[in-house]
């Protein structure tokens, strides 16, 4: 009786085990250093979920302890060694990762990119063509939305424009004084132009051809210059960094995550509020008006980004793009 017994508890396991199917391994939190990880930073709410991260203690809820930088060179001070983590756009990693230097992407910080191209509120552009020959503000030629506005202006519309390179916060200035006739910002700074007014109490600025316009008045809404859903800043790191202390950069990137799906379960929060607020010397209702737009995520839009290489190359920033080769091995299957 006990031999039927034992044989039928076997069979009656081994049975369970089929229909549970295989038995997967436990994933396990990536094991850390102890060291500190340096990220180099150069203040910004597109870097919000750093911040949040670093503020809501998820970087030492991991074991890690993090140094937050401030220094507007972070990407020369992460590819030299003298710090392990920047939060930077895409085109200005490309650049040094193409030419050899050591330092290499791991995560995405946000998509889409939130910059636009900002007029006056009476300005007499109503399709993108008028554009032909105007003098607009922008960051630089290798910033990835005037890469892409001016891409499609001359692709799509033969109507390249004269950039004039400017800060955004000199942008807005430059705008105001009748320097330029257009300025293409980022946010917050795009919220912070749309909430200018005049003497009269209305609005200075408007926003054209961001695929939420509708530049000639014919009830159709304009595409969006810079294309749909373009991917802006990721998140890089030293290459010997990566090699030496793999678990960190893991478990840095897991709290960067995390923090990303505080801001977007309530971007407008108080709290989240606060320490956009704390990090970043903004009017705090351009910080309200433009976190909604901010679509944090860690995953790489490769292609896209590969993409931006492709840019560069066609205008002479660097010789070839360095495809695959532009990520982190150690994310590949995590981050991309």
């Amino acid at each position: 009786m006990k031999k039927i017994l034992c044989v039928f508890l076997s069979f009656a396991a081994f049975s369970t085990s089929l229909w549970a199917g295989p038995k997967k391994d436990a994933q396990s939190a990536p094991t850390v250093s102890g060291k500190k990880v340096i990220v180099a930073d150069a203040n910004s709410t597109h870097h919000l979920n750093l911040y949040v991260a670093y503020e809501k203690g998820l970087f030492a809820k991991r074991g890690l302890e993090v140094e937050i930088q401030q220094t507007s060179s972070g990407v020369a001070a992460v590819a030299g060694g003298e710090a392990d983590i920047v939060f930077n756009c895409p085109t200005g990693v490309i650049t040094p990762i193409a030419k050899g230097q050591n330092i290499t992407i791991i995560a995405q910080v946000k998509i889409p990119c939130t910059s636009v191209l900002v007029v006056p509120v009476n300005a007499p552009y109503r399709t993108p063509a008028d554009l032909k020959g105007q003098q607009i503000a922008g960051l630089s030629t290798t910033c990835c939305a005037v890469i892409l506005i001016r891409d499609a202006l001359r692709n799509q519309y033969n109507a390249d424009i004269e950039l004039v390179t400017l800060a955004p916060g000199a942008a807005i200035a430059a705008l105001d004084a009748g320097q330029v006739k257009g300025a293409i910002l980022e946010e917050p700074f795009v919220a912070l132009a749309l909430l200018a007014k005049d003497a009269a109490g209305n609005p200075k600025y408007k926003t054209l051809f961001n695929g939420a316009s509708d530049a000639d008045g014919d009830g159709n809404i304009d595409p969006n210059l810079a294309g749909e859903n373009p991917p802006c800043r990721t998140i890089n790191a030293n290459k010997d960094f990566l090699t030496a202390r793999p678990g960190d950069a893991k478990a840095f990137i897991e709290a960067i995550a995390e923090a990303d799906q505080l801001i977007l379960a309530n971007p407008v929060a108080a709290d989240i509020v606060d320490i956009a607020a704390k990090y970043v010397s903004v009017d705090r209702q351009a910080i309200i008006n433009s976190n909604p737009k901010l679509g944090f995520t860690t995953q790489l839009a490769a292609e896209q980004l590969k993409g931006y290489a492709d840019a560069l190359v066609r205008q002479g920033t660097i010789d070839t793009n360095p495809g695959d080769a532009l990520f982190a091995p150690e994310f590949k299957g995590i981050t991309w």
